[in-house]
């Protein structure tokens, strides 16, 4: 599979972060507190890891550890920023959210990266975080209303962070593919 097919399908799961957010908010309420942080930002990582799962790996193991490591990033992320700075309502603690949840689940998923022999997959704990600090920034700048407490931006901010990990993924993937050999 080509690594610009995969960005294809990476930004198709863009879709997964509005479901995500809402299957997390309705499940568990508004993340204003530590549990409800915790339990909709597992339930969003959930559905968001299987979205990206879905688009870079074949294999129904990776897609489900994909799956897990976004939920547990996210949710631990999330659950930490909200015990620190409560409801999440102004674009400076959505900023400081996506900062904290991109680091949390870049770290993870490139854990898995870097076991699949992807080359500098270190960069991608960096690229997540701003991605998803931005994914933030767009969503509150947009004038999305923070304080019903979304686990997750919605889409205008995930188009832009997908964008971002897309591009990256493509960069980190490309280094992988090896040259078909030149005819004779």
């Amino acid at each position: 599979m080509s690594s610009r097919s995969v960005v294809l399908r990476w930004l198709i799961a863009t879709l997964a972060f509005p479901v995500g957010g809402y299957l997390g908010n309705f499940i568990a309420g508004p993340a204003a507190t530590v549990p409800a942080a915790l339990f909709s930002g597992l339930i969003a990582g959930t559905i968001i890891g299987l979205g990206q799962g879905l688009a870079i790996r074949s294999k129904p193991q990776p897609i489900v550890e994909w799956a897990a490591t976004t939920a547990v990033g996210m949710g631990v992320g999330l659950a930490a920023v909200t015990a620190i700075i409560r409801q999440i309502d102004t674009m400076t603690d959505a900023v400081l959210l996506g900062a904290v949840s991109g680091l949390a689940i870049g770290a993870l998923q490139a854990a898995l990266l870097m076991r699949d022999h992807v080359a500098n997959a270190w960069v991608w704990v960096p690229a997540t975080a701003i991605a998803w600090a931005v994914g933030w920034a767009v969503t509150a700048s947009v004038g999305v209303a923070l304080a019903p407490g979304w686990p997750v931006y919605g889409i205008s901010g995930a188009v832009v962070s997908q964008l971002i990990t897309g591009v990256v993924l493509w960069k980190l993937m490309s280094r992988d593919e090896v040259p078909a050999p030149a005819a004779a």
